[in-house]
């Protein structure tokens, strides 16, 4: 199960930035812009796998092996514990995507790692910020109604980012 250990200091899209593409200039509905630019940021990180701003995460799983980290890209792996005790002989690789921690162990595994483009959304790929704004405008203008499928423009902006297993 994975787990942001702190939540994201800021978006990727600032409220005024997601008002300005909807083309609004009244603050009656902010908080439901607000909601709509998490939803989209974390409808987008599950779709490709990422983590857009960098924060520290968790994973616990059933036990050792070969373990894929579950968000990319993976600035650093930053403890492993099994049962409590820190594992030190673990080998990592943060270099392929996803990244791969090893862990020779059948016990329960916990792995703390730091995820993410950067603090700043300037950080941040431009195509992914574009497909956020794209997925706030979708649900603003399908409010209750949103269709279940990524909309085909936002598919073109993120396939560079997708990973597709064979």
């Amino acid at each position: 199960m994975l787990t942001d250990l702190n939540p994201p200091p800021a978006e990727p899209v600032a409220l005024a930035e997601a008002k300005a593409f909807l083309r609004l200039d009244h603050d009656e509905e902010d908080q439901l812009i607000e909601t709509l630019i998490l939803s989209a940021r974390e409808r987008l990180e599950a779709y490709l796998n990422i983590a857009m701003i960098k924060r520290p995460m968790r994973i616990a799983l059933p036990a050792g092996g070969t373990i894929k980290l579950p968000r990319w890209p993976v600035v650093s792996v930053d403890k492993i514990t099994a049962n409590g005790e820190t594992i030190n002989d673990a080998t990592i690789d943060l270099r392929c995507r996803p990244a791969q921690v090893t862990v020779c162990i059948g016990e329960p595994v916990e792995i703390d790692f730091t995820a993410g483009y950067g603090l700043d959304p300037a950080d941040i790929p431009a195509p992914l910020r574009q497909a956020m704004l794209l997925l706030i405008a979708q649900g603003f203008e399908n409010r209750g109604d949103a269709p279940s499928s990524m909309p085909l423009m936002v598919d073109a902006l993120t396939m560079p980012y997708r990973v597709v297993g064979l």
